[in-house]
């Protein structure tokens, strides 16, 4: 495994071909009269991570895995981002899924898609996962 991103495992053989980190710095400008402008150090932004992956029919269903990153991101949910070597990056939401289709059948099923992934920090609370024990409902 190369990472894991919530309960999705991409793999460096089948899944997995790059990934682009970024971190960024916030400036405040003040103008000034007659002078160059002064920038004030606000502190850092949200970290970013572009994540490329490959989806291949001989070790996968491409459309099925495409659907599986929709449906989180369709839901908003914040997942922990944690690299293979048990590297624990933070929590991020996935902002944009864009595709390329490379390969397809004659029949229209795809072999071979392409995924660009781009995922920035959370920062807000962390929903919990209900949990109910022994019938008891939780106020």
């Amino acid at each position: 495994m190369f990472a894991q991103l919530g309960d999705i495992e991409f793999d460096l053989i089948t899944y997995f071909n790059g990934m682009n980190e970024s971190q960024s710095y916030n400036y405040a400008q003040h103008e000034r009269i007659n002078q160059k402008p002064v920038l004030q150090f606000l502190g850092l932004n949200l970290q970013e991570q572009d994540i490329k992956l490959n989806f291949h029919s001989s070790f996968c269903t491409p459309e099925d895995e495409i659907n599986k990153l929709k449906e989180v991101a369709n839901k908003g949910t914040p997942l922990k981002f944690i690299k293979g070597n048990g590297e624990y990056v933070g929590v991020f939401v996935i902002t944009e899924i864009s595709s390329v289709t490379e390969q397809a059948s004659n029949e229209g099923d795809f072999i071979s898609i392409q995924v660009d992934l781009k995922l920035i920090e959370y920062t807000g609370p962390i929903p919990e996962e209900n949990e109910q024990q022994g019938g008891l409902k939780k106020k």
